[in-house]
């Protein structure tokens, strides 16, 4: 199960990450064709992950239980990972309350305020500390070893996408704002 949830996690990355340029084009004024395609091969594959990770995470709870031996300071990481991926869901949700489907059955995004900014800058953040948080045992699953020489890189171009994404949702808010 963890081989699969490896396998659903890079191809949840990649989509993640074609799903971010193309809608941070979008904002910006440049048109996407395949991003509600992108996006929605990007959410079945984060509830796939979402029910491998509960899985996993109830059946550690239950040897834990089971052994007696309960090391909560000890896993700290284990429930920073944990919650972090929890604390992604509530933003991704506002997310996709923010499309609505029109008569033609395009989605068109509604009046852009302030909360819905902050919201869509929340999710860049939460995102960044997941991904953050799981980027060594995704290393690990790869079986990539010596992974630190990559790591300052791999965190270079991850903070610069989310940037980039942030900038795009900050553009898209102050031409609403304009409006």
């Amino acid at each position: 199960m963890r081989k699969l949830n490896l396998y659903v996690v890079i191809a949840m990355l990649i989509t993640f990450l074609a799903h971010g340029v193309m809608g941070a084009f979008k904002l910006i004024g440049a048109d996407t064709d395949s991003l509600k395609l992108v996006a929605r091969i990007g959410m079945g594959l984060a509830v796939v992950h979402i029910i491998i990770v509960s899985i996993l995470t109830y059946r550690t709870l239950y040897a834990r239980k089971k052994s007696g031996a309960g090391y909560f300071k000890g896993n700290g990481l284990f429930w920073a990972r944990r919650i972090s991926g929890f604390t992604v869901i509530i933003p991704l949700v506002m997310h996709l309350t923010i499309f609505s489907p029109s008569n033609s059955g395009a989605y068109r995004l509604e009046v852009f305020n302030t909360g819905r900014l902050v919201s869509q800058i929340l999710l860049v953040l939460t995102l960044l500390v997941h991904i953050l948080t799981n980027i060594r045992p995704l290393f690990v699953g790869m079986g990539i070893k010596g992974f630190k020489r990559y790591l300052v890189d791999i965190l270079l171009v991850i903070s610069a996408i989310l940037l980039v994404f942030a900038v795009a949702f900050v553009i898209y808010y102050l031409r609403w704002m304009r409006n």
